[in-house]
């Protein structure tokens, strides 16, 4: 009975599609690995001072480089994955410690179309902005 339970287990975490944790908007969360996220980006929250604290800035766009809202991310570091997030807004921010890091997006609209990713590190200074680019709604 007990193999029974952990291979159920087993299979539940690592067969399953891990589900996005929803972000609320402008409200930083911490995640793992003193990783810090917000999901931003949308009306004034675009001009919160907060926010340039934050070194990286992820950022959600059509074909026509106009924003988009509403993307589940993949944050990853080599083959491991440190978070699948969902944000409503048009701004992914990131505090995170030093190394290459990977981010793949879906939109939430349409989920079927091809990902958007990018790869980056955090600069020492400053903010660096990453551009998902979204080709096409379908």
């Amino acid at each position: 009975m007990a193999r029974l339970l952990f291979a159920t287990l087993l299979w539940v975490v690592f067969a399953l599609p891990a589900q996005a944790a929803a972000m609320p908007l402008d409200q930083p969360v911490g995640l793992v690995n003193a990783i810090t996220a917000v999901c931003a980006g949308i009306g004034e929250s675009q001009d919160d001072p907060r926010w340039a604290a934050y070194p990286v800035r992820i950022e959600f766009a059509n074909a026509a480089n106009q924003y988009i809202a509403g993307v589940d991310l993949t944050l990853s570091q080599g083959r491991k994955v440190l978070a699948h997030l969902s944000c409503s807004g048009a701004w992914l921010l990131f505090q995170l410690p030093g190394g290459r890091y990977e981010v793949s997006a879906t939109r939430q609209d349409a989920p079927k179309a091809a990902p958007a990713s990018a790869a980056f590190t955090p600069p020492t200074k400053g903010q660096k902005r990453v551009v998902l680019i979204f080709k096409s709604k379908s």
